[in-house]
């Protein structure tokens, strides 16, 4: 009978070593294996320990490897090495179970009778906002936080009626991977909400390279369109009229 190993999926944060979770630190310095992707920081990854197989299994610009043939190698390295009995982290940014298919590793996971455990990590949302003091709910104004991908997995751009909705009703919206739709969410929006959404980028949060830029939405497309944001990039969505 073979002994099963046990799987950490661990948020690695948004970069710097010293937003690691103590539980998240102690998952990597014990692992035998870690599977990490390419937004995984230097500092982070100096705390891999020497003795551990490292694995890259992260996206590069222009491989041309399909999403779901990643996904599925990633799921069958996991499982490999989980069944060769050894403790197997798969590092991810962010926090794990938020645009990050961690969904997709745990229900693989459980469908193969896998153990695992999830790390929770500082999501990128959060690390901006704290970084850039970009409020997230604001007594004053924002009484809500809503979390929109800028396409879903089919391509679809998110739905501008519901962004709509969101910030009429006084909430923070934060589009990850929407500095591409930008525009298209503009165009998509009447007079009244392209003047009255006030519109905060970062870029890059955690990195030496941050930056935060803010104004109008018209502004911020302009100001994207003519030199396009360094990626990752969050954008934070108000009404403020």
């Amino acid at each position: 009978m073979e002994k099963l190993g046990k799987v950490y999926i661990v948020g690695a944060g948004p970069g710097p070593a010293d937003l690691l979770t103590v539980k998240a630190h102690s998952c990597i310095k014990n692992a035998d294996v870690i599977l990490y992707d390419a937004l995984i920081s230097k500092d982070v990854r100096a705390l891999f320990p020497e003795n551990a197989e490292l694995i890259f299994v992260g996206k590069r610009a222009g491989d041309g490897v399909d999403v779901t043939e990643r996904q599925s190698s990633i799921h069958q390295k996991i499982e490999k090495h989980a069944k060769q009995g050894k403790v197997v982290v798969r590092v991810k940014s962010g926090d794990p179970m938020i645009f990050s298919r961690g969904a997709e590793e745990t229900s693989f996971l459980l469908e193969k009778n896998i153990p695992f455990e999830v790390v929770p990590g500082i999501s990128a949302f959060n690390a901006a906002s704290a970084e850039f003091g970009v409020p997230l709910t604001d007594r004053r104004g924002s009484n809500s936080l809503h979390l929109l991908s800028g396409r879903d997995v089919a391509r679809k751009l998110l739905s501008v009626k519901q962004l709509v909705s969101i910030v009429e009703n006084r909430g923070t919206a934060v589009i990850y991977m929407g500095t591409k739709v930008l525009e298209e969410i503009y165009e998509a929006l009447d007079t009244v909400h392209r003047e009255c959404i006030q519109t905060t980028i970062v870029s890059r949060s955690g990195r030496w390279d941050a930056q935060k830029f803010k104004g109008t939405l018209e502004e911020m497309v302009s100001l994207n369109s003519e030199t396009p944001v360094k990626t990752p990039a969050l954008i934070y969505l108000r009404m403020e009229c």
